[in-house]
Protein backbone atom coordinates (compact mmCIF):
# COMPACT_ATOMS: atom_id res chain seq x y z
CA UNK A 1 0.00 0.00 0.00
CA UNK A 2 1.10 3.14 -0.80
CA UNK A 3 1.65 6.41 1.44
CA UNK A 4 1.24 8.85 -1.52
CA UNK A 5 -1.44 11.52 -0.40
CA UNK A 6 -3.98 11.66 -3.24
CA UNK A 7 -4.95 14.39 -5.30
CA UNK A 8 -7.81 17.29 -4.63
CA UNK A 9 -11.57 16.35 -6.39
CA UNK A 10 -12.41 19.83 -8.20
CA UNK A 11 -16.45 19.43 -7.65
CA UNK A 12 -18.15 22.29 -8.11
CA UNK A 13 -16.47 25.43 -10.04
CA UNK A 14 -16.56 28.91 -8.69
CA UNK A 15 -18.75 29.75 -12.16
CA UNK A 16 -21.75 28.23 -10.54
CA UNK A 17 -21.21 31.00 -8.04
CA UNK A 18 -24.07 31.12 -5.24
CA UNK A 19 -25.48 27.75 -6.65
CA UNK A 20 -22.53 25.79 -5.61
CA UNK A 21 -24.26 24.57 -2.00
CA UNK A 22 -27.56 23.75 -3.80
CA UNK A 23 -25.52 22.08 -7.02
CA UNK A 24 -23.08 20.29 -4.08
CA UNK A 25 -26.40 18.98 -1.71
CA UNK A 26 -28.55 17.85 -4.98
CA UNK A 27 -27.24 14.36 -4.81
CA UNK A 28 -27.35 14.00 -1.25
CA UNK A 29 -29.85 11.58 0.34
CA UNK A 30 -30.35 10.59 4.20
CA UNK A 31 -27.75 7.70 3.94
CA UNK A 32 -24.71 9.89 2.11
CA UNK A 33 -25.57 12.52 4.87
CA UNK A 34 -25.00 10.42 7.68
CA UNK A 35 -22.07 8.78 6.41
CA UNK A 36 -20.79 12.36 5.75
CA UNK A 37 -21.72 13.72 9.18
CA UNK A 38 -23.58 15.88 8.62
CA UNK A 39 -27.51 17.24 9.08
CA UNK A 40 -29.65 15.94 6.36
CA UNK A 41 -31.93 19.26 7.27
CA UNK A 42 -28.79 21.06 6.34
CA UNK A 43 -28.75 19.15 3.21
CA UNK A 44 -32.39 19.86 2.35
CA UNK A 45 -32.21 23.69 2.70
CA UNK A 46 -29.40 23.96 1.11
CA UNK A 47 -31.30 21.56 -1.96
CA UNK A 48 -33.74 24.58 -1.68
CA UNK A 49 -31.36 27.15 -2.74
CA UNK A 50 -30.20 30.69 -1.69
CA UNK A 51 -33.53 31.95 -1.43
CA UNK A 52 -33.85 29.78 1.93
CA UNK A 53 -33.21 32.05 4.90
CA UNK A 54 -30.83 29.05 6.46
CA UNK A 55 -28.72 28.61 3.01
CA UNK A 56 -25.65 30.07 3.73
CA UNK A 57 -25.67 29.09 7.46
CA UNK A 58 -26.43 25.61 6.90
CA UNK A 59 -23.76 25.20 4.01
CA UNK A 60 -21.28 26.43 6.48
CA UNK A 61 -22.20 23.99 8.54
CA UNK A 62 -21.75 21.41 6.02
CA UNK A 63 -18.04 22.93 4.77
CA UNK A 64 -16.80 22.74 8.61
CA UNK A 65 -18.19 18.97 9.40
CA UNK A 66 -18.45 16.99 5.78
CA UNK A 67 -16.50 14.25 6.36
CA UNK A 68 -16.18 10.11 5.18
CA UNK A 69 -14.46 7.42 4.29
CA UNK A 70 -13.87 5.90 1.04
CA UNK A 71 -11.10 3.43 -0.04
CA UNK A 72 -10.13 3.85 3.20
CA UNK A 73 -9.09 7.59 2.86
CA UNK A 74 -10.64 10.29 4.89
CA UNK A 75 -12.16 13.13 2.62
CA UNK A 76 -13.49 16.87 3.66
CA UNK A 77 -14.81 19.61 1.92
CA UNK A 78 -13.07 22.71 0.78
CA UNK A 79 -14.03 25.56 -0.73
CA UNK A 80 -11.77 28.34 -2.25
CA UNK A 81 -13.80 29.55 -5.07
CA UNK A 82 -14.14 26.72 -6.04
CA UNK A 83 -15.62 23.38 -4.20
CA UNK A 84 -13.05 20.12 -3.38
CA UNK A 85 -13.21 17.13 -2.08
CA UNK A 86 -10.09 16.95 -0.45
CA UNK A 87 -7.87 13.96 1.15
CA UNK A 88 -6.75 14.05 4.29
CA UNK A 89 -3.22 14.65 4.59
CA UNK A 90 -3.56 16.85 1.50
CA UNK A 91 -2.77 20.77 1.68
CA UNK A 92 -3.41 23.36 -0.65
CA UNK A 93 -0.36 25.59 1.23
CA UNK A 94 1.83 23.30 -0.41
CA UNK A 95 0.78 24.07 -3.92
Amino acid sequence: MSNKVLDPILVVSDRNGIYIPQMYCNHIDEKIAEEMHISFEDVQICQEGPDHEWYWESWQIICDSAEWISDGVKWYLHQDGDLWEVPEGFSFDEE
